[in-house]
């Protein structure tokens, strides 16, 4: 996890801050101190700490603790079965290029709680993202140097084609994902990741819908490639 990242995103105030520096710090000896001596050592409060974890999305301390020393990361066979490794380097360029730039998600009915995600996923590690489909929004967006998010099930919302023929007619980068490749959407994009799970039927004979889930373990896969890379690079960069 990038410390300063949650700091500002949670909006921690100077001891809880503290409290999470102190800990990362120090993360490798955290469970044989206890939280007495680490409140200790840093100067702070049991209680500001249990705060804290609670404030970035952990039920306590011993939670944190557990996440900060055992990170999980996906298994190779899992990336391999969602995403190309030619989707991925795509994705990372794509990411690095737009890295201080504008990034719109766009979305319409349930995908645009797909959207919403994102969209915070994409702020909460320093991307400037909005979600927003509206065509106006975007004709005023046009003079920037922006990156488009478009998301569909069927690739066939009929807005978002218009926003993505737009974006074509003014070399706007876009990324979809989409539930079938070869759909009007994911044909205009510049990079498409596509579930492959999109049926016409699954509402009315009651079959799950995967594509939601599917897309956001996608973008989770390639979000967290291109911030290992980013965060590379920069580090390279300083050294």
């Amino acid at each position: 996890m990038n410390i300063e990242t949650l700091i500002e995103k949670y909006q921690l105030n100077e001891a809880e801050a503290q409290a999470l520096r102190f800990m990362e710090q120090n993360k490798s000896h955290l469970k044989k101190i206890g939280i007495r001596e680490v409140a200790k050592q840093a100067f702070i409060s049991t209680a500001t700490i249990v705060n804290m974890s609670k404030k970035i999305g952990f039920s306590g301390y011993s939670e944190l603790v557990f996440s900060m020393q055992n990170p999980i990361a996906p298994s190779v066979s899992l990336t391999n079965e969602l995403i190309s490794d030619e989707q991925v380097t795509a994705f990372n360029t794509l990411l690095q290029t737009y890295r201080d730039h504008r990034i719109m998600v766009l979305a319409s009915g349930f995908s645009q709680n797909v959207a919403n995600y994102m969209s915070e996923a994409l702020n909460l590690y320093g991307f400037r993202a909005t979600a927003n489909s509206h065509l106006e929004f975007l004709r005023e967006a046009m003079e920037d140097k922006i990156l488009i998010f478009l998301i569909s099930n069927s690739g066939e919302t009929q807005r978002l084609i218009e926003l993505a023929q737009l974006a074509q007619e003014h070399q706007i980068a876009t990324i979809a994902f989409v539930g079938v490749e070869q759909s009007t959407i994911g044909s205009l994009a510049q990079l498409t990741i596509s579930s492959q799970t999109y049926s016409p039927k699954a509402f009315h004979e009651f079959e799950p819908n995967l594509f939601f889930g599917t897309a956001l373990n996608q973008f989770e896969l390639l979000l967290s490639g291109a911030l290992k890379s980013i965060y590379q690079r920069t580090n390279e960069a300083t050294d």
